[in-house]
């Protein structure tokens, strides 16, 4: 499939004349990590959004330019950067995510995508291993930079490890958008090995929080909650896994903010 074949449905029309819904395509990393949960998901939504998108799974380079939109699911950050890393995926990822000359030397446009747990931690600019204080210097990754894109610090692990795995609810901030707090509060949010995002630079909005021990009941830089969802224009990211419950309201609003408002 070339650049063009991923739109040119946009152009059909059915047999009475009456046009197609216009159809995006939508890719999810298929590397390593949840990208099953992530397609159920998708294909859960109302019909009248699952008649727009086609989904594949992305497992090559050239794949990626079939998509309008992408998903790099939960799962392992660094096991997905050593994968990708043995075919110059990761050039042709950063092509997407920014935009710009990818390994094949063509230049693309920087497309919608979203990250859920190790997918935030790919797309977060600076990651690191644990939080320190005062002048002691942060761990970062012995893997690599990210993949960036998104103007936030994110702590891998922050949580704790697969022991300290929880669910709860995430609370969405009183002054953010309608949609987004429809989406985002009261969300049930599965956190597995789960990063946080510890500080969200220029362009860059934070949708949800959860309350946690680690923000000690207000003492600290984390007393009103720990930041687990943020977005920008083109990015939007969870530390937590929304493909593992049966509530799909952040994969629709990723459809309806990001995905069909996309454009190769």
């Amino acid at each position: 499939c070339n650049l063009t074949s991923a739109t040119a449905v946009r152009t059909m029309a059915i047999p009475n004349g009456a046009p197609v819904p216009t159809r995006h395509t939508l890719g999810i990393l298929a590397l390593q990590g949840a990208f099953e949960e992530h397609q159920a998901s998708f294909n859960g939504l109302p019909q009248t959004l699952v008649e727009r998108l086609k989904i594949i799974q992305v497992r090559k380079s050239e794949h990626l330019d079939e998509c309008d939109a992408l998903v790099i699911p939960g799962g392992e950050s660094t096991t997905m950067k050593i994968i990708a890393g043995t075919d110059e995926f990761m050039l042709q990822l950063k092509a997407y995510v920014h935009g710009g000359r990818g390994s094949d030397g063509v230049v693309r446009s920087a497309r919608p995508v979203w990250g859920t747990c190790a997918g935030c931690i790919l797309l977060s600019n600076n990651v690191v291993n644990s939080v320190k204080t005062g002048s002691e210097d942060v761990k970062r990754c012995k893997y690599g930079d990210p993949v960036g894109g998104l103007d936030v610090n994110t702590c891998r692990n922050f949580f704790g490890r697969q022991a300290h795995s929880f669910e709860a609810p995430i609370l969405a901030p009183a002054d953010g958008d309608e949609a987004g707090r429809q989406a985002f509060n009261g969300f049930p949010a599965v956190f597995i090995r789960a990063p946080a995002i510890l500080v969200t630079g220029e362009g860059v909005r934070a949708l949800a929080k959860v309350e946690h021990p680690l923000a000690r009941g207000g003492k600290d830089e984390f007393g009103d909650g720990i930041v687990v969802a943020a977005e920008s224009d083109r990015i939007l990211v969870t530390t937590f896994h929304p493909e593992l419950v049966d509530d799909t309201r952040i994969h629709q609003y990723f459809v309806e903010k990001f995905v069909l408002k996309s454009r190769k």
